[in-house]
């Protein structure tokens, strides 16, 4: 389990990192993402600014690899699911307001379903 003092520090860093990334000052933003990675190294968020950083550098193949690392990480993680496809799309172009930086909160669809029986005792179901 992380110690309370590990949590500050690793949210504190990531929203340093963030919004270095998103005034374009990509060294301060470098040195807050790598201190994310010294603490943990399997770490998605991580990586997925580091994708981030290289997408808006315009070097689209390092930004999909760390896209790709952080979904291989941790598959869960919208935030780099999201951003490798909206990168490796036919159609891609830059759009500042597309990119995920993994700050939001998703929640999860199957939990707004319900079972209903009809009257055979059968099973379906039904979005609420």
């Amino acid at each position: 389990m992380l110690s309370f003092e590990y949590k500050i520090s690793y949210y504190e860093e990531m929203d340093k990192a963030i919004n270095y990334l998103k005034k374009y000052d990509y060294k301060l933003a470098k040195n807050h993402i790598y201190n994310l990675i010294l603490e943990n190294d399997s770490n998605p968020e991580a990586h997925n600014l580091l994708g981030i950083m290289y997408e808006l550098q315009g070097n689209l193949d390092l930004a999909r690899k760390h896209y790709r690392a952080s979904y291989d990480l941790d598959p869960t993680f919208k935030s780099a699911d999201k951003n490798l496809q909206r990168i490796t799309n036919f159609r891609y172009s830059l759009n500042i307001e597309d990119i995920d930086y993994g700050d939001k909160i998703y929640s999860n669809e199957s939990e707004f379903y319900k079972i209903e029986y009809d009257e055979k005792n059968i099973g379906h179901l039904v979005r609420i």
